[in-house]
């Protein structure tokens, strides 16, 4: 599988630039997306002879699998989405599973037939938010009492994965991660720099922090920020933002983004907004229940 990221890559890219104009996806995505997926389960293509023209994936597994398809506009109107789709259910069903999300592009009005038509109800929208830095961004305003700090993973790896798994339990549909598998995402990526992470500490305690990423996506990535709850609602996102966005351009990197749930409950959505961020690209997750079918199975 992996010998076929390049095709794969064409596919993704084709149709994000045929629904959005531009792409910014490149091969090193794609591989960095996969770094933590085991391809001979959690991929599969579809080929038409020798060129693929169909990809899915399952990002995540257990009582719900979590998925995505694409195919590439030039084979678009030949079922292949409908094969996609129709093959993940199957398999989810075969390993008894309860229920499985399939997300598509937010503007692919065709894939949201398909899936609607397969019995699937959208449950949530996530964009990615983007913005061009012009200047130098104005230095953050830390909340008194916090202190921002290098991160040091020797140090600050063990209580800095606890604190971003606490402040993301009440997400939706949150997956935690044990220590293990996060640091083999994260500290173990080829494009780890702790230089780009930010450590915000009260006293002793992790408050808030980042997790940033170079050269990803077509610029800098801010893959997650996070505030514990005790220290939320005081103007730490904007500042945790704000020096995301200084460290960027420190880099040399002025286009940054980042994914959000559009209606988390954290107004992250809003707080991206007035710091001068844009949709850019977006996706809606389907689901469908799978229980009836799989306790017919059973």
């Amino acid at each position: 599988m992996a010998a076929d990221a390049a095709a794969v890559t064409e596919v993704v890219a084709a149709l994000e630039s045929s629904l959005y104009g531009q792409t910014a996806f490149s091969q090193a995505d794609l591989e960095e997306e996969w770094s933590d997926l085991d391809l001979e389960q959690d991929a599969l293509v579809v080929r038409e002879g020798d060129r693929i023209v169909g990809y899915a994936v399952v990002r995540e597994r257990g009582e719900r699998w979590r998925a995505e398809g694409h195919v590439h506009p030039d084979a678009l109107g030949r079922g292949i989405g409908k094969l996609i789709a129709t093959s993940l259910e199957r398999e989810a069903v075969r390993r008894g599973v309860r229920r499985i999300q399939n997300s598509v592009f937010e503007v692919d009005s065709a894939a949201h037939r398909l899936l609607e038509s397969l019995g699937y109800g959208a449950v949530r929208v996530f964009r990615e938010m983007r913005i061009e830095l012009e200047a130098p961004p104005p230095a953050p305003e830390w909340p008194d009492g916090l202190l921002a700090v290098p991160f040091d993973a020797e140090r600050d790896a063990l209580e800095f994965h606890a604190a971003h798994q606490e402040a993301f339990a009440d997400h939706w549909e949150h997956s935690p991660r044990d220590f293990e598998s996060w640091s083999k995402v994260h500290l173990g990526s080829e494009r780890f720099d702790p230089a780009l992470w930010c450590v915000v500490r009260a006293g002793d305690e992790i408050a808030a922090g980042t997790i940033c990423m170079g050269d990803t996506y077509g610029g800098g990535w801010v893959q997650a920020l996070f505030t514990r709850s005790p220290w939320r609602r005081r103007g730490v996102g904007a500042a945790l933002l704000g020096d995301a966005f200084g460290r960027f351009w420190k880099r040399g990197e002025h286009s940054v983004g980042l994914g959000v749930d559009a209606a988390s409950e954290t107004g992250a959505f809003r707080l991206y907004e007035r710091a001068g961020m844009m949709p850019a690209l977006g996706w809606v997750t389907y689901e469908k229940q799978l229980g009836d079918a799989a306790d017919r199975r059973s």
